[in-house]
């Protein structure tokens, strides 16, 4: 913080105004002109975030007005732990045009600082402010997202609960690992080495698999990983039951915690950089890491307490007391799991995945064919696309508190779309290959287009009421960029809208051939129409048009020679 306090010293006749009075005369002295080029004017000074604080001289009868004296400027000098003054004075004689420059370091407050905010060491340190300094990011709150202080403090429980079941486990473990390794130490060690190398093996292939749906669904898999740390701490509080499978278990166990661990420190790169507002995601990782140290200390003694309370309690000594270290485990791990969902519901991801993304498009494709509807029914005017999209486009923290990520994710669109599966398997249905012939040719098309769609034919077997079978199929091709991707994907989402419509309007599609061709072609023109101005609309609503999860990769991508 920089705390500076400007008060001057004038005759008797001296002119005082409510802000800092700039005299009319030069001064010559080059330090005095370097400040008096920092502060020209108070309003430049307060738009430059800087407090000044001024206080008038005595009152006079004489009503002529002069220019200050002297400038005593005060400074917090930066680079201190404890605040410590800088005291500038800068004098001038009435009829000289000269200054004089003085400078003092103390430790003393100035003037006209209220006195309840005198400095004192122990009071400092413990002030809020020197929490906020330690544990938040620099300027906060103007720093960071308004989110940023919900997640913080439900992560913080969270740490300290996930802290106290880790103690409660571990203790546990190590009994059972004294169990089975009886009375040599040489085979205790080496089973905690085995279990501790598969359980990084383990995370390793987890990482692999999931690849970059860590930064399209972080949280989702943020609180997977809860879940599975929490059961790998159940399995190793278990472990006492069946001592002679400590391996197995332990094993199995550290397989989870690993992967509990990658989840949880791949997704928070995600979530940090969903609060930055000052390019500041590596402040924000780094207070985020005091977070969860000064966390993991308050929830590791408060585990050891408990520990050994347990211990203090039980009958004998030498067995584990693992019922009542059961049920002092449970509450602690439940609320683990809860303020971990409390947390990540106050994540916003402005990132476009596929539940993301259906959740826009469908909101925006049923309201505009509402309205279109409604407007050819009763003939009034048209409203403007980009005024209908700029009230049907949500913006990211309206869809991030729809957003679902403990359960599995359902559609909104009752007809399902299938992104770059491998084409072969069409070509074996035992319907001809014209399907894909006419997707690859872009017959439906109205324009040559990077992506490439079909539909299904078992689209066609769907009846009122009934499942729908079919699907939309869609390609894109490796030239695609990021406006393809978009276009393609909401291509594909109005066509699916579109086969939708008519099967509830008839009972069921037909089977002619043209239904589902119609369709398509509906679909691309009004993709063409529409996709430029939503691309426009989603980013000044706050949505990253440019970090795109629709397909996984670029490993399917298609290319036609």
């Amino acid at each position: 913080m920089l705390l500076q306090s400007v008060y001057a010293s004038t005759r008797p006749s001296a002119r005082w105004t409510s802000s800092l009075y700039r005299p009319s005369s030069p001064w010559t002295h080059p330090t005095a002109q370097r400040i008096n080029k920092l502060f020209p004017t108070s309003a430049q000074t307060a738009a430059q975030g800087h407090f000044l604080s001024t206080q008038p001289p005595p009152s006079s009868s004489n009503s002529s007005y002069g220019t200050p004296t002297s400038l005593n400027i005060r400074q917090r000098k930066s680079g201190t732990w404890l605040p410590r003054w800088q005291t500038v004075t800068l004098s001038r004689d009435k009829n000289s045009t000269s200054g004089t420059l003085q400078t003092s370091l103390d430790g003393s407050q100035p003037k006209n600082v209220p006195p309840n905010e005198d400095i004192d060491a122990t009071k400092y340190l413990l002030s809020p402010q020197t929490a906020f300094a330690v544990f938040l990011p620099k300027g906060y709150p103007e720093s960071v997202t308004s989110n940023y202080w919900p997640f913080a403090k439900w992560q913080f429980v969270h740490n300290v609960a996930g802290s106290v079941t880790a103690v409660i486990s571990t203790q546990s473990l190590l009994f059972a690992m004294g169990l089975g390794a009886g009375s040599i130490p040489m085979a205790a060690a080496l089973n905690w080495i085995i279990k501790d190398g598969l359980g990084q093996l383990g995370g390793v292939v987890y990482a692999s698999f999931v690849s970059d749906k860590f930064d399209s669904e972080p949280k989702r898999f943020r609180f997977q990983a809860t879940v599975a740390m929490q059961g790998a701490n159940v399995l190793e509080l278990l472990t006492p039951l069946w001592p002679g499978y400590f391996l197995i278990i332990a094993s199995i166990s550290n397989i989870g915690k690993n992967m509990a661990w990658l989840a949880s420190s791949a997704t928070r790169a995600q979530m940090n950089k969903t609060f930055a507002l000052r390019d500041n995601l590596g402040d924000i990782t780094g207070k985020s890491g005091s977070q969860t140290t000064a966390a993991g200390l308050v929830g590791t003694g408060l585990g050891v307490v408990i520990a050994a309370l347990m211990n203090y309690v039980a009958e004998d000594p030498t067995v584990l007391p693992l019922i009542p270290m059961c049920l002092t485990f449970l509450p602690f791990s439940i609320f683990n799991i809860y303020s971990n969902y409390r947390s990540c519901y106050y994540v916003t991801t402005p990132s476009l995945n596929v539940p993301r993304a259906e959740t826009v498009f469908n909101g925006v494709l049923e309201n505009l064919a509402l309205e279109k509807k409604r407007d050819s029914i009763e003939n009034s005017t048209v409203t403007p696309l980009l005024q209908q999209l700029e009230r049907l486009i949500p913006i990211p923290m309206e869809v991030a508190h729809k957003e679902v990520f403990v359960s599995p994710y359902i559609s909104p669109f009752s007809i399902d779309i299938d992104i770059e599966p491998v084409v072969s398997r069409f070509a074996r249905k035992g319907h001809g290959t014209e399907p894909l012939d006419r997707a690859f040719r872009q017959t439906d098309f109205v324009q040559r287009e990077q992506y490439y769609i079909m539909v299904d034919e078992s689209v066609f077997k769907a009846k009122r009421g009934g499942l729908c079978g079919g699907k939309v199929v869609i390609w894109f091709d490796k030239k695609a960029k990021g406006h393809d991707l978009i276009q393609g994907f909401y291509h594909a989402c109005a066509t699916r809208a579109i086969l939708a419509r008519r099967r509830d309007e008839i009972g069921a599609v037909s089977l002619d051939g043209n239904e589902w061709n119609e369709a398509v072609t509906m679909a691309h023109r009004q993709a063409i129409e529409t996709v430029p101005q939503l691309i426009d609309v989603m980013n000044q609503k706050g949505w990253d048009t440019a970090s795109l999860f629709l397909t996984d990769g670029d490993r399917n991508r298609i290319q036609i020679e």
